[in-house]
This record gives structure tokens, sequence and C-alpha cells, in this order.
């Protein structure tokens, strides 16, 4: 009990930190100048120009509960955190910019569809990079009890 709680308390530590960083200290600013710039030659080479890439979309953010599942999970060895975050930072870069692809012209707002798979990614990520330490926890928690030992062998 006292382990998780320690895991849940770094984990909103963490995130809480690095939103600062991201939305007060430019970081935010910073990987928007990123995403024009790697983005625009990658849509005209892919014949997709006047893409309008917005680079202080707020749901850029979804990175930061990534790295901080990434962070805290226990049992995780050093390789597979780096391994998972450098494929993490890239899969949220590419995904980044095809949000840009489904906003509608005009529009104020992204579609459900994509907000909705944007904000469920960094767990899915995690789930992926993770799921050598995961599964067991998993296991554990949803294995059913055996009716052996707890039946007094009625019906």
């Amino acid at each position: 009990m006292k382990r998780g709680l320690l895991i849940v308390l770094g984990f909103v530590a963490l995130t809480l930190l690095l939103s600062l960083v991201w939305e007060e200290y430019g970081l935010r600013v910073a990987y928007g100048r990123f995403l024009r710039q790697t983005g625009r030659p990658l849509f005209d080479l892919l014949g997709l120009e006047g893409v309008r890439i917005m680079g202080l979309r707020t749901r850029y953010i979804n990175w930061i509960p990534f790295v901080g599942l990434l962070a805290v999970t226990p049992g995780l060895d050093l390789r597979r955190r780096a391994l998972g975050l450098a494929i993490g930072f890239f899969v949220f870069w590419a995904t980044h910019l095809a949000l840009n692809l489904t906003q509608v012209r005009g529009a104020g707002q992204l579609s459900l569809i994509p907000i909705l798979l944007s904000d469920a990614l960094p767990f899915l990520l995690w789930l992926l990079i993770a799921h050598p330490v995961i599964r067991p926890w998993l296991a554990s928690a949803f294995e059913l009890p055996d009716d052996s030992k707890t039946s007094s062998g009625e019906p």
C-alpha cells in the first residue's frame, strides 16, 4: 500500500513539474517551432502542401503522462525505459503532425475521434512498452479465485 502511494505521488509530482516547464518555461513554444520546422518539409514531400501546422495546440501535452508513467513504473529496466522514451517521442511527434491533418478548415476545434486517440495514446504506448512488468500486475488483479479451495463441496 505504501509503495503504491509513493508511486502515485511520484507520478503526480513529475507530471506537475513537466507541465510547469511545458507551459511556463517555453518548452511548449520551442516544441511548436520544432514541429513547424520539421512538419512543413515533410508535408511538402508527401504532397500535402498548404496544411496549417498549429504549433501551440494544447493537445501536444499528451507526452507528459507517458513520461511520468515510464519514469515511475517499478521493475522496468533502464534500457527498455530509454528505448521506450525514444520510440514514444517519435510516435508523439508523428501523431502531433497527423493531428494537423484532421483539422477541418474553419473549425475552431479538432474532431472528437482525433481528440480521444490523442488522449489515449500515452497510456496505450505505456502499456506496449512496459508490458513485461505490467502483465503480472494485470494477471493478479483479474485472477479468479480457485473454486476448489473456497468451495465446501455444496452446490
